[in-house]
C-alpha cells in the first residue's frame, strides 16, 4: 500500500467533499472550500489514487526559506486520516511513512480524535516525529437538557444562576463586525504576537462562505453587544470556532449564558458540541465545567532539514516558544 501525493490542482472537489462527508472522520475543517481560506497551498495523500479515494489526509502546506513546511493553520483543530471504513494499524502505518519520506519539516501537524487510538499504537515505531498529546472537549447534546444541566460543575450551575439574573437578550445574527470588534478591543493584546489583519480576514471569509453552517450568537444588554460565540455546525458537529465579551460580559458570566442557551435549544438532537479548547488549563477548566468530555488527540512535529536549514527552523521554534 502506498498513498499518492497530490496536488491541490489534482483533487475534484465533489469527489473529495463526498468522501469526507461519508467518512467516520467528517469534519467541516477538511472540506475543500475550508482548507482553500485557511491554507490555500494544501495538499493530500490519497490513497488508491487520485480518482477513487478510500483514504485520504489533508496536508497544509507553506513556504518557508523555499521549502516546504507542513504547519496547522488557524481556524483548523485538527486533521488528519479520513476514512469510510475502519482504519487499520498497516494503513495508518503507510501513511505516516509516506509522510516522513515526503516531507523533512513539520512544524506541526494534529490528527483528529478518531485517529486517537491507532496512533497510539503506532507513534513508538516512528522516531524521526515528535508525538505530543492535546485535547479538545466535547458535550453530546443528544439528551434531554436537564440531563445535561445535572452534569455542571456546582461553581457553573452557579456562574449560570448569576448570568440570569442579568437578564441577557439573546439575539442570532449575520454580522460578524460586532464580534471581530470586540475580540480587538478586549482579547487581542494578550495573544504573544498579536493577530495579524488575514486572521480576521480568513474568518469573515469563512463566515461567509458557511451561511447556511454558522450559527453567530450575541447577548445583549439596553441594545449594546457584550458577548457573543460563533459556530460552524455540520457532519453531526458543532465547532465552538470563536468568542469574544467585553468587562461587562464577563462580569455577567454572558458567555456561559450564551453557551448554556445553546445547549438548551440544541439538546436531543444527535449533535456533538466541540469546544475546540486551546493548550490553556484555565480555558480548558471553563469547557469542563459543562461536564464535557475530555478527548484526546496528537499533534506531531518533525525537523530533519540539513545544515542550517534546521538550525534556523529551531531558532525560530524556540523564539516563539519564548514568547508565549
Amino acid at each position: 500500500m502506498t498513498p499518492v501525493l497530490v496536488n491541490r490542482s489534482q483533487i475534484f472537489d465533489l469527489i473529495w467533499n463526498d468522501h469526507i462527508r461519508r467518512s467516520k472522520q467528517a469534519v467541516v475543517y477538511a472540506n475543500s472550500f475550508y482548507l482553500d481560506i485557511v491554507c490555500s497551498g494544501w495538499k493530500a495523500l490519497v490513497w488508491p489514487s487520485v480518482y477513487d479515494y478510500t483514504i485520504v489526509m489533508p496536508l497544509p502546506i507553506k513556504k518557508r526559506i523555499g521549502i516546504s513546511v507542513i504547519s496547522q493553520p488557524l481556524f483548523c483543530q485538527y486533521l488528519g486520516l479520513f476514512s469510510r471504513k475502519e482504519l487499520t494499524v498497516p494503513e495508518v502505518e503507510a501513511f505516516m511513512k509516506a509522510l516522513s519520506q515526503h516531507y523533512s519539516y513539520i512544524s506541526s501537524y494534529s490528527f483528529n480524535p478518531e485517529n486517537y487510538d491507532l496512533m497510539k499504537t503506532i507513534c513508538s515505531r516512528f522516531e524521526e516525529f515528535e508525538f505530543k498529546e492535546q485535547s479538545t472537549y466535547w458535550l453530546r447534546l443528544g439528551q434531554h437538557y436537564n440531563r445535561i444541566y445535572y452534569q455542571y460543575t456546582t461553581d457553573r450551575k452557579l456562574n449560570l444562576k448569576r448570568s440570569k439574573k442579568k437578564q441577557w437578550t439573546i439575539q442570532m445574527s449575520a454580522d460578524i463586525k460586532p464580534l471581530i470588534r470586540m475580540f480587538k478591543e478586549n482579547h487581542a493584546s494578550r495573544i504573544p504576537g498579536g493577530v495579524s489583519r488575514n486572521a480576521y480576514r480568513k474568518l469573515n471569509l469563512l463566515f461567509r462562505l458557511l451561511p447556511s453552517r454558522s450559527e453567530l450568537w450575541y447577548a445583549e444588554k439596553d441594545d449594546k453587544i457584550h458577548a457573543g460565540i460563533l459556530l460552524f455546525r455540520n457532519y453531526g458537529k458543532a465547532i465552538y470556532i470563536f468568542n469574544a465579551s467585553d468587562k461587562i460580559g464577563r462580569a455577567g458570566n454572558a458567555r456561559t449564558y450564551l453557551l448554556d442557551y445553546y445547549f438548551y435549544f440544541n439538546a436531543g438532537q444527535p449533535l456533538i458540541f466541540d469546544f475546540e479548547s486551546p493548550d490553556i488549563s484555565t480555558v480548558a477548566s471553563f469547557y469542563e465545567s459543562f461536564g464535557s468530555e475530555k478527548k484526546q488527540y496528537f499533534t506531531i512535529r518533525k525537523n530533519q532539514l540539513a545544515f542550517p536549514f534546521r538550525q534556523i527552523q529551531e531558532w525560530r521554534r524556540n523564539r516563539m516558544l519564548k514568547t508565549r
